[in-house]
């Protein structure tokens, strides 16, 4: 779908070792681009790395583990690809946790790590990147949730994280749009990724059958709406969050 849309683009992606950040890391690269992607283990990102090798030996691409939350490990990143590959031209947050603890039980901690991955970590990994995407008129796309619009009855942090994910990219599009840097977001609906692992095949049927396109959504599906929120076809799009939901609506949001 983007064949060599990305030739000659640096894209960092955060959360790519799995799931809908993984799709994305592969079809940048299939679109020709360099990519770094950052894990929260080294383990996990050096799986994530064998098997993109392992589709295509050629690729360039490597992989780091950092607190996304570190102001000098940003820093440091961001002046580390540029060395490696002379620019960076997209940035995507996708990295994120979830929790679903109810609020009468929920924990200070469960809190702070849901706030921090989800929403500090795209503050912090944003700032440190427009030095350099002011360079390439490059783009930011940010993960957020279709719970951060509508909520959610259970675990307050993840719609709170995600709404605060969409007020922060209209803040970033606004502010940076004199520049040349867009920003926008993708909204995932129910998505068949480790969220779901739990979840029995009778009820990812009876899940299905509430989404008006009839299935549950594929990280694919996630990743084709972040290149094109990231390539040149989307050149006058910024603020927006594109809801990638297969038509889901909660029944109280009609």
């Amino acid at each position: 779908m983007f064949e060599k849309a990305f030739e000659g683009k640096v894209v960092i992606v955060t959360g790519g070792s799995r799931g809908i950040g993984f799709a994305t890391v592969k079809s940048f690269l299939a679109a020709g681009a360099k990519v770094c992607f950052l894990s929260h283990y080294v383990e996990t990102g050096a799986k994530a790395l064998a098997a993109l090798k392992e589709i295509n030996p050629d690729y360039e691409v490597f992989t780091k583990a950092i607190d996304l939350c570190d102001y000098k490990a940003a820093q440091d990143l961001f002046a580390e690809v540029e060395a490696k590959w002379g620019r960076v031209d997209v940035l995507v947050n996708n990295a994120g946790v979830t929790c679903d603890t109810p609020l009468a039980k929920l924990k200070q901690a469960e809190w702070d790590e849901v706030i921090n991955i989800n929403q500090k970590a795209v503050f912090n990994m944003s700032k440190y990147a427009i030095k350099y995407l002011k360079k390439t008129k490059g783009c930011v796309v940010n993960t957020a949730s279709v719970n951060g619009i509508f909520g959610t009855p259970a675990g307050l942090p993840y719609p709170a994280s995600k709404a605060a994910v969409i007020g922060m990219t209209k803040g970033l599009a606004w502010t940076f749009a004199p520049l040349g840097v867009r920003c926008n977001a993708v909204a995932p609906g129910v998505v068949n990724t480790d969220m779901l692992a739990g979840t029995s095949e009778p009820m990812k049927k009876t899940l299905a059958g509430t989404i008006p396109l009839k299935r549950i959504g594929e990280p694919e599906d996630l990743a084709n709406a972040i290149l094109f929120l990231a390539s040149d076809a989307a050149s006058y799009i910024t603020g927006q969050t594109l809801q990638v939901d297969g038509g889901f609506r909660p029944v109280n949001a009609y």
